[in-house]
């Protein structure tokens, strides 16, 4: 398991910190964004990287694997229950985080 305290993420994620002067929430969810049902039936709620309350602020930090393909995070020969693979539900869910928490302030 890579150790998320020293990656290129959490680095970027610190630098926000101090400039905005405070620590963000990591892998915050949210009632309201929720991916597709699992198949147990339930929808999980879906982490952001760093949220900021006072400031009403999300950060995410878009990484190789959400800009191109990479075969490891992709896992293309195995099928979620979403009925596609890794890489595809990974690119459904940044696209509903961008749908969704503009309309939630």
């Amino acid at each position: 398991m890579v150790d998320r305290k020293h990656s290129d993420q959490e680095y970027v994620l610190g630098l926000c910190d101090g400039v905005l002067g405070q620590a963000g929430i990591r892998e915050h969810t949210f009632d309201g964004l929720v991916g597709d049902p699992g198949k147990n039936g339930l929808r999980r709620r879906l982490p952001v990287d760093a949220f900021y309350p006072e400031l009403g602020l999300v950060v995410e930090y878009r990484e190789q694997q959400q800009t191109r393909p990479v075969r490891h995070f992709d896992k293309p020969d195995k099928m979620t229950a979403s009925g596609v693979h890794r890489g595809e539900e990974r690119k459904l869910h940044d696209q509903r985080r961008r749908d969704v928490l503009p309309g939630m302030g």
